[in-house]
């Protein structure tokens, strides 16, 4: 019994040392890479204005807009508040640290009528919907309340959708904010 404890706490160490050596190290060019991570810094240029009953505001191509207004097809960001108020909220000028960052894949619905949506699963055809993948920086500042930024890839097709990357995000921003990445130390 002594040596299945045994056998069973080494397996159980190595697999945790397996799973620990597979995690990144920041790196930002995996598929599946956030283009900013925790340190980075988002510096706000401009005050950007979150009207009243709305908790985001959307930027794309360095234009402000509304969910509606923007090209879903195409990268987009948008800063997103707690909640939404009675009365307009700001996010003014100053320094925000990315605290953490999430990966959330989004689609689309479209309702096709019955017989269309039957033809569409012969075969494993499964959803055609399309996707965005979609990183959640939580976005932390000294003066001000906590936001968070949420960059969008443009939404397609599953097996053509990618993530936003770091042009694409600087490009959405404009000059209403700049990015600032840290240096990925290589591992040693």
């Amino acid at each position: 019994m002594n040596e299945f404890k045994l056998l069973f706490v080494t397996l159980l160490a190595g697999g945790v040392l397996l799973l620990v050596s597979c995690q990144g190290t920041g790196s930002r060019t995996g598929f599946y890479s956030s283009p900013l991570q925790p340190g980075d810094e988002v510096i706000m240029l401009k005050t950007l204005t979150i009207q009243a009953g709305k908790a985001r505001i959307y930027l794309q191509g360095g234009k402000t807009g509304s969910y509606g207004g923007s090209n879903q097809y195409e990268p987009f960001c948008y800063f997103l508040v707690r909640d939404p108020l009675p009365a307009e909220q700001q996010i003014k000028p100053g320094t925000f640290v990315v605290h953490s960052v999430w990966l959330d894949e989004t689609t689309v619905s479209i309702e096709y009528p019955v017989k269309l949506a039957a033809a569409f699963s012969i075969g494993g055809g499964g959803s055609r919907s399309p996707i965005a993948y979609q990183f959640h920086m939580a976005l932390k500042a000294a003066d001000q309340q906590d936001v968070t930024l949420v960059c969008s890839g443009a939404f397609d097709m599953p097996i053509t959708a990618a993530p936003i990357r770091l042009p694409e995000v600087r490009q959405a921003l404009g000059d209403y904010a700049e990015v600032r990445v840290k240096a990925v130390t290589p591992p040693q």
